[in-house]
């Protein structure tokens, strides 16, 4: 199945494998890195759907200890060090994949392009979409002098109100900072699926998951490290909390990013109106473009998931909104209809699926006429539904329609192409 051009761009590869345009960092690569934390020039991430299985993914939450030179870390790589023995001391214990090869990070200075003119711009789309695929968050909280806070302390007392009584300066001004809001409020709001990590979980990280049906965000400081204690659990955010902790009041290091911190807060209110079946009043709220992008998101989180009939609902949604915003273009209802095409296909319902694709071709012709890569992508598509119909016949007919206009417009070499003329040979 692909994608088209349109409405967002629904994420092809298999919920097994990953999110398109994301990358992950592997724990094995992380542990060989000379320099801690890798920066992405390092070049040491791979793309997070190019697995073949279900990976367990953790999302590094962080404050940069080095906003001006800039680096993430200290002298020494003491971040770097709590990462590393946080997730070992979770493998001995069964809490996540013993196996390093089944572990992979997202960490923003290894998986973002560090040297483009503006790093936090490759967000813009995709911080829902990369939490989402995340199993996990771990916060590292560097702090020498825990000591002075904590030496009368036992952990059962911290553990009541770990959020206030943590005492440690870089976690108070952890929920200071905008970017670190952010990423806690995403974590507890992004939808979750317990049922998909649990084949790869254990101990405390299964029962919270059992527990609470959320994304686990564990604390791991140097108190932690040095007392040989295990991770903090900290309390989902929930929808109240946003108000108390709004990102978009928090510090920057860089006023430039206010504009980003304010739009991903919006997606922020507008999923939780979503979660809440009030979507007709987050549309009156926030406008019909922005509510139907963040549908389109939403839906690819849980096609991520397995959710497929989540999914599908979220599309649906995404199309009536469209379909009922005089602003909104044909092409991206064009674009929903070909995504919603492909859900149907996942669930099987192929008859649906294939009066989806038609609705869809015929809205695409109307726009770019017969010789359009969006055209032959439904070619494409719904050739791929009647194979699996046993329509061999009209499946070749999809294919070789496919194949004619990418040869013209894409190239003998290209990707799409190939493609094409591989279902036409195996079709024979």
């Amino acid at each position: 199945e692909e994608a088209g051009t349109n409405a967002e761009k629904a994420a092809v590869a298999g919920p097994e494998k990953g999110v398109q345009g994301i990358n992950v960092l592997p724990l094995a690569s992380l542990k060989k890195s000379e320099n801690g934390i890798p920066r992405s020039s390092e070049k040491l991430t791979v793309p997070a759907d190019s697995f073949d299985q279900r990976l367990f993914r953790i999302f590094v939450s962080h404050r940069w200890l080095q906003p001006k030179k800039p680096h993430p870390d200290a002298n020494g790589h003491p971040k770097y060090q709590l990462i590393l023995k946080c997730i070992e001391d979770m493998q001995k214990r069964g809490w996540v994949p013993s196996d390093d090869d089944k572990i992979v990070l997202w960490i923003d200075y290894a998986c973002i392009n560090q040297d483009a003119k503006d790093p936090a711009a490759e967000l813009n789309d995709n911080m829902l979409r990369i939490v989402g695929m995340c199993d996990m968050v771990l916060t590292p909280v560097v702090d020498e002098e825990w000591e002075s806070w904590a030496a009368h302390l036992e952990r059962d007392q911290i553990e009541k109100d770990v959020a206030g009584t943590y005492g440690a300066k870089q976690w108070q001004d952890y929920w200071k900072r905008a970017w670190c809001l952010l990423e806690m409020f995403f974590a507890a709001h992004v939808p979750f699926t317990p049922q998909l990590v649990l084949p790869l979980i254990g101990g405390e990280v299964l029962n919270f998951v059992t527990e609470k049906k959320a994304r686990p965000h564990v604390l791991y400081g140097m108190r932690e490290s040095e007392k040989n204690e295990i991770a903090f659990f900290l309390v989902p955010l929930r929808d109240e909390k946003l108000e108390e902790n709004d990102p978009g009041n928090g510090e920057l290091f860089s006023e430039n990013d206010r504009p980003k911190i304010r739009y991903h807060v919006k997606e922020l209110r507008i999923s939780t109106m979503i979660r809440q079946s009030k979507t007709d009043e987050a549309v009156a709220t926030f406008g019909a473009f922005d509510v139907a992008n963040v549908l389109d998101k939403l839906a690819e989180v849980h096609k991520e998931q397995c959710q497929f009939q989540q999914q599908l609902e979220r599309v649906q949604e995404a199309l009536e909104v469209r379909r009922k915003d005089p602003k909104s273009s044909d092409n991206a209802v064009a674009g929903t209809l070909m995504t919603m095409g492909l859900v149907y296909e996942r669930l099987g319902c192929f008859d649906i699926a294939l009066q989806t694709h038609e609705e869809a071709l015929e809205m695409q012709k109307k726009i770019h006429g017969h010789d359009h890569v969006d055209v032959a992508t439904t070619h494409f598509n719904m050739a791929l539904v009647f194979e699996k119909q046993g329509d061999v016949q009209r499946a070749r007919e999809g294919a070789r329609k496919s194949l004619d206009v990418r040869r013209r417009r894409l190239g003998d070499s290209h990707p799409q192409t190939q493609k094409a003329d591989k279902m036409m040979k195996r079709l024979g």
